[in-house]
C-alpha cells in the first residue's frame, strides 16, 4: 500500500505533467527480446517511470541481439528503423544495455535525423565507451563485487572454491573480469573454477560432474543455447541447479524467487525507472546534478534459500529485504477470520444437527483407531518406519517412527518429499537405490529391496534397509502406488563387521603362529647345529688347547642362546596358562641395578662404540621397594638386550626415578634406529616385530617384548615406548611404589 506522502507526490507530479498539453513520443530501444526477464523488468520500469505523466507515448523496439548481432543484421535493422520512423518525431530515446547504446552511437543520427535527447541504462562498461557526455545521460550499472564476495564468505565460511559460470558474450567477459579482479584484490587465497555456460547441455554435464562439497556458484551468464535457440536461465535454472545443492549467487534481482540466495543486487526495474525520469528532465531542459546516476543496489534475500543453507538472518546487512517470508497469521488470515466469525453461528447449528450422525460414526472410528494403534505399536516394537508413495504426487506419506529412526522429532521436522529425498541419501548409494526402485517398477523384481546409508538429522551416517512393493495399478496396469518400510540395520552391520574383524584376526593369528613356528624352528636349529658341529670338531679332531677353548666357548654361547629361547617359550606358556607366579618381596633396587649392569655389559661386547650408562635416583638410598626382583631383572635385561640389537654407536641408558609417591619409573633409552609410530603397539604383540632393521637382520622369537608386557601387567604396572625413526627409543616401565626404610625392614 502506498503511503500518503507517495500519493501526494504522484498527485502533484501528475498535475505538473498535465500543465504541458503537448504529447511527447519516447522510444525504448532494448538490446534483447520479449520474454527475457531482465528486458521485461527494465521495460516495466521505463513504463512506470513515464506512467505518472499522461503526456507521453512510449514506443518499444527489441534488437534481439542475443540471437543476431552481425553486420548484415545491424544494417537491416538500420534500414527498417529508417522506414518505420521516417515520418515520426521522436522526442527522446532510452538505450537499454550495451548493444542498444552501441547501435545508437553508430546509426542513431542517420535514423533519427534531428539530434534527440538520449539516456541509457544497463551498460556494463560505460567508462570504456567514448560518447558525448553532454548529450547522453544515463544510469551506471555497477555490480557490487566486493560486498557480494564479503557476504558469500560470511554466510559460507567453509567455502574452499568458487565456481564462476560465465560465457563469451561482451557482458559475460566484463562481469567475469570484475569478479576475478575482486577475488584477486580481496580473497586471493580462494581458488575458483571457470565454467562456460554458453551451451545448455554442456553446462548441465559440467555441473553433474562437479564435486559439490564446500562450493559456491557465482552465476554471470544469464542466457544459454539449447537446440540452437537461446533460453533464459531463469526459466530453466531450477531444473539445472536443484540437484547440485550448491548455494548460487549473482548480481541481479530478477534471478530471485527460489533461484539465487540473494545479495547486494542490481534492479532492472529501478534502472528503467531512473532512465525514464532522466529522459523527461532532458526533454523539459532541467539541469543535472551529476552526469550519470549511480546504480541503486538493494540487499535482497530469498527466505527459502536462507533456510535451506542455514543462514542466520542476524548475518544479513541492516535494512535487508527478505522475500518469500511467511506472513503473520493475522495479516494472512484476517479476511477469513472475519468470515469465520460471521458464519460461526450457522456452523454451530449445523454441528448440532450432525451430532447424532457423528455419534454413530464414532463407534466405528474408535474400532478403526484401536486397530491402527495396534498396528503402530507392532511396527514400533519392530523398530520399523512406514512409507507410502503415490507416483507423481508431491508428497510421500511417512509415519512418526520413520522420522525418529532418522533422528527427527516429527514427520514435519523431517519434511521428506519426492523433490528432496536425495539429500538424505549418501552420494555413493543414490544410484543403487534408484536402480532397485526402477527395477521393481519395471517388473524386473518382485519386491523393491535395498540396503543403503542415510544421513540422520545430525548429519551422521547410518545403515538402513528399504523394502517395498507396488500396491496399486491403474487401468493400463501401470504402477501408481508403492508402499514399504524402513528398517534400522546398524546393529546387523556392526555384527557383520565384528564377524569380519574376528575372521581377519583369526587368520592373522594363524599366520603369525605359522610364522612363529617356522621362525622358532630356525632359532632352535641355529644354536643346536652350532653345538653339534663344534662338539664333533672337539671330540673327533686333535686340537690345540687354544682351539679347543675357542670351540668350547662357541658351544657354551650357543647353549646359552638355546636356553634363552627355551626360557622364553616356557615363560610365554606359563603366562598363557596363568601358572606364572609373581613373588612380591622387599629388596634394594640399587643393588639390583648394579647386578643388571654387570650382566648387561657383555651384551655390548660386539658394539665397542656403545656404552652402558646407569642413572640412579638418590631418593631411594636407604629404602627398599616391593615387587618381584627376579622378574624386574628379566624385564630390564630384555629391554637392554633389545636396544643392543639396534644400536651401533652412542649409548644405552638405564635410569630409574620416583614419580611422586605413587610409582617408580624405569627407562631404557638408546640412540639406535628408532621405531616408526605405526609399530609402537605392534612390537608388544606376540610373534610380532617392528618392521625390518636397516642395520642387521632382525632375529629372535618375537616374544621378548610380549613377555615384558605380560610380566609388567602381572606386577600391576604398565609399559610403553616413545620413539621416532632414526632418533632412538625410550622404553618406559612404570610400577606401583611401595617403600620401606631398610632399617625398619631389618626389624621385620
Amino acid at each position: 500500500m502506498k503511503s500518503p506522502f507517495v500519493i501526494l507526490f504522484l498527485f502533484i507530479y501528475s498535475n505538473l505533467c498535465a500543465i504541458d498539453d503537448e504529447i511527447h513520443d519516447a522510444l525504448l530501444l532494448n538490446s534483447y527480446h520479449v520474454g527475457y526477464n531482465w528486458t521485461d523488468m527494465l521495460t516495466e520500469g521505463v513504463i512506470d517511470g513515464f506512467g505518472a505523466c499522461s503526456g507521453y507515448r512510449i514506443f518499444v523496439e527489441y534488437l534481439d541481439s542475443k540471437r543476431f548481432y552481425d553486420q548484415t543484421y545491424l544494417n537491416s535493422l538500420k534500414d527498417i528503423y529508417k522506414y518505420k520512423y521516417r515520418d515520426s518525431n521522436i522526442d527522446g530515446i532510452i538505450c537499454a544495455d550495451n548493444h542498444a547504446f552501441e547501435f545508437f552511437l553508430t546509426y542513431g543520427d542517420s535514423i533519427w535525423k534531428d539530434p534527440v535527447p538520449v539516456t541509457f541504462c544497463g551498460v556494463n562498461n560505460i567508462d570504456d565507451i567514448e560518447y558525448d557526455k553532454k548529450r547522453y545521460k544515463g544510469v551506471r550499472e555497477d555490480i557490487n563485487v566486493k560486498e557480494n564476495l564479503d557476504l558469500i564468505f560470511k554466510f559460507h565460511p567453509q567455502t574452499d572454491t568458487l565456481v564462476i559460470i560465465s560465457d563469451e558474450t561482451l557482458s559475460g567477459k566484463i562481469f567475469h573480469q570484475q569478479v576475478t579482479d575482486g577475488l584477486t584484490n580481496n580473497y586471493a587465497h580462494i581458488p575458483y573454477i571457470n565454467i562456460d555456460g554458453t551451451e545448455f547441455s554442456d553446462l548441465c554435464n559440467k555441473l553433474d560432474s562437479l564435486n559439490k562439497e564446500n562450493k559456491v556458484i557465482i552465476l554471470l551468464n544469464l542466457y544459454s543455447i539449447k537446440n540452437s535457440l537461446p533460453i533464459n536461465l531463469h526459466d530453466f535454472g531450477k531444473d539445472i541447479f536443484q540437484n547440485t545443492n550448491i548455494p548460487i549467487y549473482s548480481f541481479w534481482d530478477f534471478l530471485l524467487d527460489d533461484f539465487i540466495v540473494g545479495g547486494c543486487l542490481v534492479s532492472a526495474h529501478n534502472q528503467g525507472y531512473d532512465a525514464a525520469n532522466l529522459l523527461m528532465n532532458m526533454i523539459h531542459g532541467k539541469p543535472f546534478a551529476k552526469a550519470n546516476l549511480s546504480t541503486n543496489h538493494i540487499n535482497t534475500f530469498d527466505n527459502n534459500l536462507l533456510l535451506k543453507y542455514k543462514i542466520d538472518e542476524k548475518l544479513l546487512p541492516d535494512n535487508s529485504i527478505i522475500i518469500n517470508k511467511p506472513a503473520t497469521f493475522w495479516n494472512k488470515y484476517k479476511t477469513y477470520i472475519v468470515f469465520v466469525f460471521t458464519t460461526l453461528i450457522l456452523l454451530i447449528v449445523a454441528n448440532i444437527l450432525m451430532v447424532n450422525h457423528m455419534l454413530a460414526r464414532r463407534k466405528a472410528e474408535t474400532k478403526l483407531l484401536d486397530s491402527e494403534k495396534r498396528l503402530e505399536m507392532a511396527l514400533n516394537s519392530a523398530n520399523e518406519g512406514i512409507w507410502d508413495y503415490i507416483i507423481g504426487n508431491e508428497n510421500i506419506f511417512i509415519n512418526t517412527k520413520l522420522a525418529i529412526l532418522l533422528g527427527y522429532n516429527s514427520v514435519e521436522d523431517l519434511n521428506l518429499s519426492p523433490k528432496n529425498w536425495r539429500q538424505f541419501i549418501v552420494e555413493e548409494d543414490k544410484q543403487k537405490l534408484e536402480t532397485a526402485f526402477n527395477a521393481h517398477l519395471n517388473n524386473t523384481t518382485d519386491f523393491f529391496n535395498c540396503e543403503l546409508r542415510m544421513y540422520r538429522k545430525n548429519r551422521t551416517q547410518g545403515w538402513f534397509a528399504v523394502h517395498g512393493k507396488i500396491t496399486e495399478f491403474d487401468s493400463k496396469n501401470q504402477a501408481i502406488r508403492i508402499t514399504g518400510i524402513l528398517i534400522d540395520i546398524n546393529s546387523q552391520k556392526d555384527f557383520e563387521n565384528e564377524l569380519k574383524q574376528a575372521k581377519e584376526k583369526a587368520e592373522e593369528s594363524d599366520r603369525l603362529k605359522s610364522s612363529f613356528l617356522a621362525n622358532m624352528s630356525h632359532e632352535i636349529r641355529t644354536p643346536m647345529n652350532a653345538i653339534l658341529g663344534f662338539s664333533d670338531i672337539v671330540t673327533e679332531q686333535e686340537l690345540e688347547t687354544k682351539e679347543q677353548h675357542i670351540y668350547l666357548h662357541q658351544i657354551k654361547y650357543s647353549a646359552e642362546k638355546l636356553l634363552n629361547i627355551i626360557n622364553d617359550i616356557v615363560d610365554i606358556s606359563k603366562i598363557e596358562s596363568g601358572q606364572l607366579d609373581i613373588n612380591f618381596v622387599y629388596f634394594d633396587v640399587e643393588k639390583l641395578i648394579d647386578n643388571i649392569a654387570i650382566t648387561a655389559r657383555p651384551l655390548l661386547k660386539d658394539n665397542p662404540e656403545v656404552s652402558l650408562i646407569i642413572d640412579k635416583d638418590d631418593k631411594l638410598k636407604g629404602y627398599d621397594i616391593q615387587t618381584d626382583p627376579l622378574r624386574l631383572e628379566q624385564i630390564l635385561l630384555n629391554l637392554i638386550s633389545n636396544s643392543a640389537k639396534f644400536t651401533t654407536k652412542g649409548s644405552i641408558i638405564l635410569r630409574y626415578y620416583l614419580k611422586g609417591n605413587e610409582s617408580i619409573i624405569f627407562n631404557v633409552i638408546d640412540t639406535g634406529e628408532g621405531i616408526a609410530k605405526q609399530y609402537h603397539k605392534v612390537i608388544f604383540e606376540r610373534f610380532r616385530q617392528g618392521g625390518k632393521s636397516t642395520n642387521k637382520i632382525s632375529s629372535g622369537t618375537g616374544l621378548g617384548l610380549s613377555i615384558c608386557k605380560s610380566l609388567v601387567e602381572l606386577m600391576n604396572g604398565k609399559i610403553s615406548v616413545a620413539s621416532k625413526e632414526n632418533m632412538g627409543s625410550t622404553f618406559i616401565v612404570e610400577l606401583p611404589l611401595i617403600l620401606i626404610p631398610q632399617k625398619k625392614k631389618d626389624l621385620i
